[in-house]
């Protein structure tokens, strides 16, 4: 292409990266963030008030997940007399968070290539 035409549309690449299954959206940014603040917070209700969800609303993220995939991301417990309780993120959450973070680096990746090439 044209550098001067390049330089004077100043495009760039955006995309919207979700995963599914069988053709059925299973997650997205929404639920990579939501997982990510509930692995780094220990808590699905410290989680989803980090980044501005409601607890009913993470609530729906999570039980959807898992009802599609057929699998637990999350494991709660319950708090004692002492403390209150808390969410482990399980090894399926933490594969989506993953293959999440993997391919939209790629497409980052390659989003950084093509504009130095113009």
């Amino acid at each position: 292409m044209d550098d001067g035409i390049a330089k004077t549309l100043n495009l760039k690449p955006h995309w919207k990266l979700w995963l599914e299954k069988d053709g059925v959206y299973v997650f997205g940014p929404g639920a990579y963030d939501l997982l990510r603040a509930i692995h780094e917070t220990g808590s699905l209700t410290a989680g989803a008030k980090k980044i501005g969800m409601s607890y009913r609303y993470a609530w729906g993220v999570i039980n959807k997940i898992e009802k599609i995939i057929g699998m637990r991301i999350i494991d709660t417990f319950r708090g004692g007399a002492v403390g209150g309780g808390g969410a482990r993120i399980t090894d399926v959450g933490l594969y989506l968070i993953e293959r999440f973070a993997e391919v939209n680096k790629e497409f980052e990746r390659i989003a950084l290539n093509e504009e130095d090439d113009s």
